[in-house]
């Protein structure tokens, strides 16, 4: 029995994590799971999963402790992370954002396999997730593409990788559309359902700058090797290129619970429980380059990793409050890159030498953007 700690039940990957458990209760056991908040889902999921600790950052109230299951114990904040991890064979890191970057942390330091779905937390902890590749399975689908593509083939032979993009809700609009686009604009993806940070990411191709940047650390792949094509369907998630001139590709279904099983059973595999995908379903396959005077943020994104250091903590702090301020209507669409590269230009602080200061490098990142955004609405 594995048993398998969920951080981030209650989003979107959380979810389907615990879909693709329940179809496997003879070998998958959750012995744990943590949302920020103490909120009726989360209390649902203890209910239905039993896990020895449940974990929440918002003091629940004391009829929701005592609608706990018996057998599971509640834990507060990081005591409870720390609880949750020890707990666990596999820890699936479905935290949001920067609140993803502790939990990869301490997972990858007390010596637990990292099932890695946070974006963040792999940009960050460059150093600490090159020195234990072998225990760290993207989940992220075109992470885990690769993950598998690479495993083919001996790496001498590889010319490059490609992280394939859906284009987002204006891969076909002007910069002028883009300009005046609003927020249920932004929120429209074609093809995925997701939180609104990730789709406003997705929306900018800030999701793939951020991919870049986790390929280079998961695979040990140089930067130039590392491209991004416009793919509308989304069924391949990675592809490779090889020296002899073939492209191995990865195809699935636009279904997170495909890399998820994937990642829970790693080295095996185990049959898709779900609604059988056919191979004649995958049709058309169309594939574009990528509009990079529109799409600047895959530039913004190679340069940060080009600096290292602080910059892509400060990249990642930047674009976190920079999409907050879009979603409350208080800077446009454009002005999301816009802001993120005039902060990136005036980084006057060092690089992290911890966890705490990569965190605090990115608190000073959204600083600074939301300095930013106030002289641009006092000069307007």
């Amino acid at each position: 029995m594995e048993k398998v700690a969920v951080l981030g039940s209650t989003g979107s990957v959380g979810r389907q994590t615990l879909d693709v458990v329940k179809e496997f209760p003879q070998e998958l056991e959750v012995c744990a799971l943590l949302a920020r908040r103490a909120s009726d889902t989360l209390l649902k999921q203890a209910l239905e999963f039993r896990p020895r600790v449940v974990v929440s950052y918002q003091e629940p109230t004391k009829e929701w402790l005592r609608s706990l299951p018996n057998g599971t114990q509640y834990l507060p904040g990081d005591e409870g992370l720390k609880a949750a991890i020890e707990l666990a064979d596999r820890v699936m890191n479905a935290a949001s954002g920067v609140h993803g970057i502790k939990p990869a942390f301490m997972t990858l330091k007390m010596g637990k396999t990292l099932l890695a779905s946070n974006k963040e937390s792999i940009i960050c902890l460059e150093s600490l997730v090159e020195e234990n590749r072998e225990r760290i399975i993207p989940v992220d689908s075109e992470h885990n593409a690769l993950f598998q593509l690479l495993g083919f083939v001996k790496r001498e032979y590889l010319k490059g990788v490609y992280l394939t993009a859906s284009g987002g809700p204006f891969r076909n609009k002007s910069l002028e559309e883009m300009r005046n686009a609003t927020v249920e604009e932004a929120l429209k993806h074609p093809r995925w359902s997701m939180g609104k940070k990730i789709t406003v990411d997705s929306a900018t191709l800030m999701n793939k700058g951020f991919e870049i940047l986790e390929a280079k650390h998961l695979f040990g792949l140089p930067l130039d090797a590392i491209k991004v094509v416009v793919h509308p369907q989304s069924y391949v998630h990675g592809a490779i290129e090889l020296l002899d001139g073939s492209f191995i590709m990865h195809l699935s279904p636009t279904d997170m619970r495909v890399p998820v099983l994937h990642a829970l059973f790693h080295p095996g595999r185990r049959s898709y429980p779900f609604a059988k995908p056919r191979i004649t379903e995958f049709s058309p396959l169309e594939f574009e380059e990528v509009d990079t005077e529109r799409f600047r943020s895959l530039y913004l994104a190679r340069w940060a990793g080009e600096m290292g250091g602080v910059y892509p903590a400060v990249l990642v702090g930047a674009d976190e409050e920079a999409v907050a301020l879009f979603l409350e209507g208080r800077i446009g669409f454009l002005d999301i890159t816009d802001i993120i590269e005039e902060v990136l230009g005036s980084v006057n602080i060092r690089d992290p030498r911890s966890v705490e200061e990569i965190l605090e490098s990115i608190e000073w990142a959204r600083k600074k953007v939301r300095e930013l955004a106030s002289l641009r609405s006092s000069n307007r």
